[in-house]
C-alpha cells in the first residue's frame, strides 16, 4: 500500500478493519460519548453548542446534554452559559485529561498509519510545558584561587564550584 507520496506504508490487519473508522480506532467503542470525546479532541480550539452533537451523534437532546455535563463536571470542558437558553462550550486545554485524550488519539492513528505523529506531540509538549518547568533559572560559577608556597609565589591553584538556581 502506497500513500501520494508514493511512500510504502505498512498494511493493515484485517482484523482491524472494522475498527478503521471508530473514535480512538474502536478501543471505546462507538457511542455517543466517545464520539463527542473523538470531536473535541480533534477540534480543541472550537466552540461547541449541544445542537452540534446531537447531529453528529445522532442522540437525543437529553443524552447530548447529560454527556456535555459530565464532561464538563470532570473537567475537559468549559461551560459559558452566558447566553442561557443556547450554551456554548470550550475544551479546557489546561487538563492534563485533554493532553492524554489527544496523545492517545495519535497513537491510534500512528499505530493505522506507522506514522510518528504521538512522538512528535509528546516532544512539542515536553519543549512547550515541562522544560520551562525543570530547566534551571541560572547557574552561576565560583573560582578559588590559592597562591603556593614555591618560588616567587608562581604556583597557582585554583577549582571552580557550579551553582543551580532551579525553579520551586
Amino acid at each position: 500500500m502506497t500513500d501520494t507520496t508514493g511512500e510504502n506504508l505498512p498494511e493493515l490487519p484485517k482484523d482491524l478493519e472494522p475498527f478503521l473508522d471508530k473514535p480512538y480506532g474502536g478501543l471505546f467503542g462507538d457511542n455517543a460519548r466517545t464520539r463527542i470525546i473523538e470531536e473535541i479532541i480533534a477540534d480543541p480550539h472550537r466552540y461547541y453548542r449541544p445542537r452540534y452533537f446531537e447531529e453528529l451523534t445522532g442522540a437525543s437532546a437529553p443524552t447530548v446534554r447529560k454527556i456535555l455535563n459530565s464532561l464538563t463536571k470532570l473537567g475537559l470542558l468549559e461551560k459559558d452559559t452566558s447566553d442561557r437558553q443556547h450554551p456554548i462550550y470550550l475544551v479546557n486545554l489546561n487538563s492534563k485529561k485533554v493532553t492524554a485524550l489527544t496523545f492517545l488519539a495519535y497513537a491510534s492513528l500512528d499505530d493505522r498509519d506507522g506514522s510518528n505523529c504521538m512522538d512528535d506531540a509528546i516532544l512539542d509538549y515536553c519543549a512547550r510545558v515541562l522544560r520551562p518547568k525543570k530547566q534551571p533559572l541560572g547557574v552561576s560559577t565560583e573560582l578559588e584561587y590559592e597562591i603556593g608556597e614555591g618560588k616567587d609565589n608562581e604556583e597557582y591553584e585554583y577549582s571552580s564550584k557550579s551553582t543551580t538556581l532551579d525553579r520551586k
